[in-house]
């Protein structure tokens, strides 16, 4: 649907991001700067709980009514406090965790105040996932905006051709004169891999899209060899990594024990080289960032071994000593194509130790709905954070409340853990504490991570002024981005 605070996949928010704006955004160059969108500038107060944001007037939704105060203030609590506006918030309500209200002060003007002062704050509302909606268009829309395209974006909605193809023209009323560059944009949606890349070899399409359908390594290969003339190829951190979730509150995954087998069980290096070789082992934080566990303390570790052989025998051990002697069965939702396909890898390794698995393979919509309904045994699935912060990603996952805890994990020491770092605003201190969630997480089986991936994109040399950004959710607006004939 085209409800952007429902939104997980950057499959979804690829397109409606050039439709949506943000009140601040991150520098379509230097990624790591934090710039006014719709907010022109704001002030934080001395202790760091109170911004201010000051909003650019004159700028119009689409349908041509004002944007202002009211929209942002409506927009920040629907994705903070989602359950009080009846819908769901996966990203918002874990980006937006130390906000405590948002207030308008006139018209053009917005404070938001928070609960502590927070680090993670400013750098997560400049995600593209943190886009302003029209308050008049949901309140009369039942609430919600999943059939409704309105916003106040460089590009307008055409048209959505189920399976085909979404349409998109630039917006002559932009707020941001003389942008965007581009007439328009059409994402061409092509399910098999083999297809979509030969639509970009023959140069249907300009540029190849990004998450579980980007470049494999071997495509990555082929454009680098045969078409560097042409194309120009770029490799860089996702923010993603491929996880196996349980539902905690069934059998066999209530016992902590069952979840340790699987720890133990995953071959990590084989799955690496079975997924093309474009990724770093890691755990529940980013290796190649400042927070996460690195690859060299985790080989240390027990199920991060490259030689597995100590790992099988305690695997077995420990499903026996749970009950499980003669093993155990669980039906695995798997997504169809991207990190789907190691389904069956992770069926095979999860036989040595002897845990059946059944795939089961469903449409992206579907299993998201069964992911987010927890109508699901134990998922393979690959998921994306919106930046390199220890903050949305144990908020959403990891916090017995989380927006994204799917399979119900609940530990109070972990939650103790999360609000101690989230308030620690000195970063080494900050790193001993999550160091230490990462491993309290590891040890108790909490959603098992494989590897953390390395996406390649490419586009033809026609098209100028694209940057891939800080992983999946940053930079995917398109409005400076424009075509040399």
């Amino acid at each position: 649907n085209y409800d952007i605070a429902e939104q997980t996949s950057v499959s979804s928010l690829a397109p409606l991001r050039n439709v949506y704006d943000g009140l601040v955004k991150y520098h379509y160059k230097n990624h790591g700067e934090v710039v006014p969108e719709l907010a022109e500038s704001w002030e934080v107060n001395g202790d760091g709980t109170v911004y201010t944001f000051r909003l650019r007037k004159g700028v119009t939704w689409h349908d041509g009514k004002p944007f202002t105060s009211e929209d942002v203030v409506y927009s920040l609590s629907r994705m903070a406090r989602p359950q009080e506006f009846k819908t769901i918030s996966p990203r918002g309500e874990a980006l937006l965790a130390a906000m405590s209200k948002a207030e308008a002060v006139d018209a053009s003007t917005v404070r938001v105040t928070l609960k502590f002062p927070s680090a993670s704050f400013l750098r997560g509302m400049a995600t593209d996932n943190i886009l302003m909606m029209p308050k008049h268009t949901l309140l009369a829309n039942n609430g919600d905006m999943k059939r409704v395209v309105n916003g106040t974006g460089p590009f307008t909605w055409v048209r959505h051709d189920r399976d085909v193809s979404i349409q998109m023209k630039k917006n002559p009323s932009y707020w941001d004169k003389g942008l965007p560059y581009m007439d328009g944009m059409t994402f061409f949606i092509i399910r098999d891999d083999n297809t979509r890349f030969a639509a970009f070899r023959a140069g249907r399409v300009r540029i190849t899209t990004i998450a579980s359908r980007a470049l494999s390594p071997t495509q990555a290969d082929t454009v680098r060899t045969e078409m560097a003339s042409t194309v120009t190829l770029a490799e860089h951190p996702a923010l993603a990594r491929t996880v196996f979730f349980m539902n905690m509150t069934r059998d066999p995954w209530k016992d902590v024990r069952v979840r340790q087998a699987v720890q133990l069980a995953l071959d990590r290096q084989n799955m690496l080289k079975a997924g093309g070789g474009g990724g770093v082992i890691g755990a529940a934080l980013n290796p190649q960032g400042i927070w996460g566990l690195t690859p060299d303390d985790l080989t240390k570790l027990p199920g991060y071994r490259p030689d597995k052989t100590q790992d099988i025998a305690a695997a077995r051990k420990l499903l026996a000593d749970a009950g499980y002697g003669k093993g155990a069965r669980t039906v695995m939702l798997n997504r169809i194509g991207g990190s789907g396909r190691l389904g069956p890898v992770i069926k095979q390794q999860l036989a040595e130790v002897g845990i059946d698995v059944q795939l089961d393979l469903q449409e992206q919509g579907p299993a998201f709905d069964r992911l987010n309904n927890k109508t699901f045994d134990s998922a393979w699935w690959g998921l994306a954070e919106p930046m390199d912060d220890p903050d949305p990603t144990f908020a959403a996952l990891y916090v017995t409340d989380g927006s994204r805890n799917f399979g119900s994990f609940s530990d109070k020491q972990i939650d103790t853990m999360y609000d101690q770092q989230t308030r620690t605003l000195d970063i080494a201190k900050r790193k001993e504490i999550v160091r230490n969630m990462q491993l309290r997480i590891i040890e108790l089986g909490g959603y098992i991570v494989s590897y953390w991936d390395l996406y390649y994109r490419a586009w033809w040399k026609e098209v100028r002024d694209y940057e891939p950004g800080n992983g999946l959710y940053d930079n995917l607006k398109m409005d400076k981005v424009w075509i040399s004939r």
